[in-house]
């Protein structure tokens, strides 16, 4: 039988109000935390979340200083601005607009931090673009980073009229051997959403990851539409066989049981799992808060592999009104599944907050898979921007 054509896919296929949301472009953010102050600058904040990370969960392969230093590289020029003037528009890498964004995962028994990064540039699109392929250049320099399979790709996602909530954003991890580890995300629909599934099985074509991708449009019946749309593509820049790319896809007006099939053909899927979690952590399918920001599946495809693996992705603000509410409903679904990151987790969101968690609004998504090798992250914002049109909240003493 022949295989399904991968590139179906319309702009019929996306109904209004479909598609990944970006809480706060678009709307006015005014500075608004008890911790930092308007003068401290972007690098500094950063490096703070980072560090306040590292200590919660006992991580000491590195110093606050090194931490301080490598964010000041990574963010150079724009790490300097302070926090207090906001950007003209809000970075799409943050749930509050921030141009970086902190994450904690947990897998295999060992803890990693990763910072998410992206240019604010002077507020447009295409400026963004620019300044996130200067800091790949500069990348490029370091020990152990290899951007030969990102330069077969790079063409497909860059364009003079940028389209979508972000260009180009990067992520540094901090590992547990100490090593650093980089990767960057793509914007698929940088030439309209349309394009998004063409331009995507271009890229892993040129990967040599043609297997692993025709698998999953096969599986998927060869149509990418709102309940399955390609929104991100992160390549590792690795070199070897531990080289990898994700696919993040969103679903829209999807139920659990549908996204949980969906990701049916991946090698580490849990049948059940996914839908179990998204109604443990978000409630019922039909509740409005489901409205408000959909799900995203995150396929791993690598040469070793003739299937991709998959990771899901549950968004928590504004599905949950604050911190409070999610931290309580992943914390019950972490101790029901039996993992140990329970504790850690809301460990760290103590850490991290400035003010009781009933009043932040920062846990973007939590990420999630269980198998052989279980793994679950946490995606915080540094909450120092609110919506101009959201109350403040208390104050505390």
């Amino acid at each position: 039988m022949a295989a399904h054509n991968p590139d179906t896919l319309t702009q019929a296929a996306f109904p209004p109000g479909s598609g990944v949301i970006a809480e706060m472009i678009g709307r006015p953010l005014r500075f608004d935390s008890t911790r930092y102050r308007p003068t401290d600058t972007y690098a500094e904040i950063a490096g703070d979340q980072v560090w306040r990370a590292h200590e919660s969960l006992g991580l000491n392969g590195t110093s606050r200083d090194e931490i301080r230093a490598l964010v000041d590289e990574l963010t150079h020029p724009w790490g300097r601005q302070p926090v207090g003037s906001p950007p003209e528009r809000a970075c799409w890498v943050s749930i509050d607009g921030m141009p970086f964004e902190l994450s904690v995962a947990w897998v295999d028994g060992r803890t990693a931090v990763r910072l998410s990064l992206e240019s604010p540039g002077d507020g447009t699109a295409h400026s963004r673009m620019r300044d996130g392929m200067a800091l790949t250049r500069r990348l490029a320099d370091r020990a152990g980073v290899c951007v030969d399979r990102l330069a077969r790709i790079e063409d497909l996602f860059t364009t003079d009229a940028p389209q979508g909530y972000f260009s180009v954003s990067h992520a540094v991890a901090w590992r547990p051997d100490g090593r650093h580890q980089y990767k960057v995300y793509l914007n698929p629909a940088v030439g309209g959403r349309e394009q998004s599934a063409h331009r995507t099985r271009e890229a892993m074509v040129r990967l040599g990851l043609e297997r692993p991708w025709q698998t999953l449009a096969d599986h998927l019946g060869g149509t990418f539409d709102a309940a399955h749309e390609p929104v991100a593509v992160a390549v590792d820049l690795l070199g070897g066989d531990d080289f990898r790319a994700q696919v993040f896809t969103a679903h829209s007006g999807a139920s659990p049981e549908e996204i949980d099939a969906k990701s049916a053909v991946a090698h580490d899927h849990v049948p059940g799992l996914f839908a179990r979690a998204l109604r443990e952590i978000n409630g019922p399918h039909d509740a409005p808060a489901w409205q408000r920001k959909p799900p995203v599946t995150a396929y791993s495809l690598d040469s070793r592999h003739d299937l991709p693996g998959a990771t899901l992705y549950i968004p928590l603000i504004p599905v949950h009104d604050n911190d409070e509410a999610a931290r309580d409903r992943v914390a019950a679904f972490l101790r029901g599944e039996g993992s140990a990151a329970a504790k850690p987790y809301t460990d760290l969101l103590d850490a991290l907050a400035d003010r009781p968690l009933a009043h932040t609004l920062t846990q973007n998504f939590i990420s999630y898979r269980g198998g052989d090798s279980p793994r679950f992250a946490v995606y915080v914002a540094p909450g120092t921007y609110r919506a101009a049109d959201i109350p403040a909240p208390p104050r505390t003493p």
